[in-house]
């Protein structure tokens, strides 16, 4: 080798060794999303796959939205609902619940606890095939609030709570709109046909 190869290749080393390293490529982080509030109907079928590996007989009891105290859902729509299920060879219940968020004591996605004993139907609760409720809860709110635009305008920003049971009040499951957080505390409430979205009559 030449004293001349020998020196470009000097020179060629120098000049790599001064060059400024490559910078590494910004990792992109990807944007989580926020959560949004579902309607009653995803709820219901979010926990229907998951507990039929329970029972193949399940039937639903009831439905209802859960309150998140951070956060606020439109009316006919929830971070999470709670659905109970019945199994009429066990004759037992289960309770599940389906979040979109971890708050509150809640687990995010599905929660299928243990079973536990069913005292059987009531005039207040009977079970239903999941097959009879077609409509879902923000169609649902809506022929509620259409008829009951006196009270709804008299209380506004009241919470609203939906709940989808099968009793001796109607003659089908029907959803009950409730105007506060409770049965209980309520002070107005309207019931809604499940499979038809009719609506039916005030409870009060």
């Amino acid at each position: 080798m030449t004293q001349q190869s020998i020196g470009l290749i000097l020179a060629a080393l120098f000049v790599a060794s001064c060059s400024s390293p490559t910078a590494p490529k910004a990792v992109e982080k990807k944007e989580v999303a926020p959560a949004e509030p579902v309607s009653g109907l995803t709820g219901l079928y979010r926990c229907y796959g998951p507990s039929r590996s329970w029972a193949q007989d399940i039937q639903v009891l009831r439905v209802q939205n859960i309150f998140i105290k951070s956060r606020q859902a439109p009316p006919g729509k929830a971070f999470a609902w709670q659905v109970t299920f019945v199994s009429p060879s066990k004759n037992r219940i289960k309770n599940c619940t389906y979040s979109v968020v971890k708050e509150d004591g809640l687990f995010e996605g599905v929660y299928n606890p243990n079973d536990e004993a069913f005292s059987g139907a009531s005039k207040l609760a009977q079970p239903f095939v999941i097959q009879t409720v077609k409509k879902d809860t923000d169609e649902i709110y809506k022929v509620a609030l259409e008829n009951s635009k006196d009270y709804a305008q008299k209380n506004p920003n009241v919470p609203i709570t939906m709940l989808l049971e099968f009793s001796d009040r109607n003659p089908i499951a029907a959803w009950r709109v409730i105007w506060g957080t409770s049965v209980g505390s309520s002070a107005y409430s309207v019931f809604v046909d499940a499979t038809n979205g009719l609506y039916l009559k005030k409870a009060f």
